[in-house]
């Protein structure tokens, strides 16, 4: 059975769709696109999947770094660096999503910014070494971070188009 975004805006009771932009994202858009908006249940989806393929992708690489550790006899944070550089494209791929609920929200700007500081300091973060002062200091400052980025998961996006986009659930503002 395919479902498409108009069949999810009927299902919603808004069969008045004629004139309205329609919201329309591949999965690589929704992983890599700055542009546009996603709903709290396709943050969650996307979020998870994306947790996922990223365990795909982290396991083979920290085999490969690990084997290139033993064999080469390389320092630790020589390895602990390069997993970090690895990792961006991950990193990426999560503020991406992120942006992309929060622009949903109409929350741009102050709250964009604030995410881009704690993607940066993640990065920095997988580039320290394993058990240093350093990461631990790290550890907890991203984890405090974290927090205020609960939003997404529970606050409503803004119903009707938006700055950033159309409805991603297709829905009319309120009359």
């Amino acid at each position: 059975m395919d479902t498409d975004n108009m069949d999810i805006a009927a299902a919603l009771g808004n069969n008045n769709t004629e004139g309205a932009e329609i919201w329309n994202m591949s999965l690589v858009d929704q992983l890599t696109s700055l542009d546009g908006r996603i709903n709290r249940l396709r943050y969650i989806t996307t979020s998870i999947l994306f947790f996922v393929v990223s365990l795909i992708y982290i396991i083979p690489v920290g085999i490969v770094l690990g084997i290139l550790w033993v064999v080469s006899g390389v320092p630790e944070f020589v390895i602990d660096f390069f997993l970090g550089l690895v990792m961006i494209p991950v990193w990426y791929c999560g503020y991406a999503i992120s942006v992309k609920r929060l622009q949903d929200m109409n929350w741009g700007d102050g709250w964009i910014t604030y995410l881009q500081i704690y993607t940066v300091l993640c990065v920095i973060w997988g580039m320290t070494p394993v058990g240093s002062s350093i990461q631990s200091i790290l550890d907890i400052i991203t984890a405090v971070m974290a927090l205020p980025l609960l939003v997404c998961v529970f606050v409503a996006g803004e119903h009707g188009p938006n700055r950033f986009g159309p409805d991603p659930l297709n829905q009319l503002p309120n009359k």
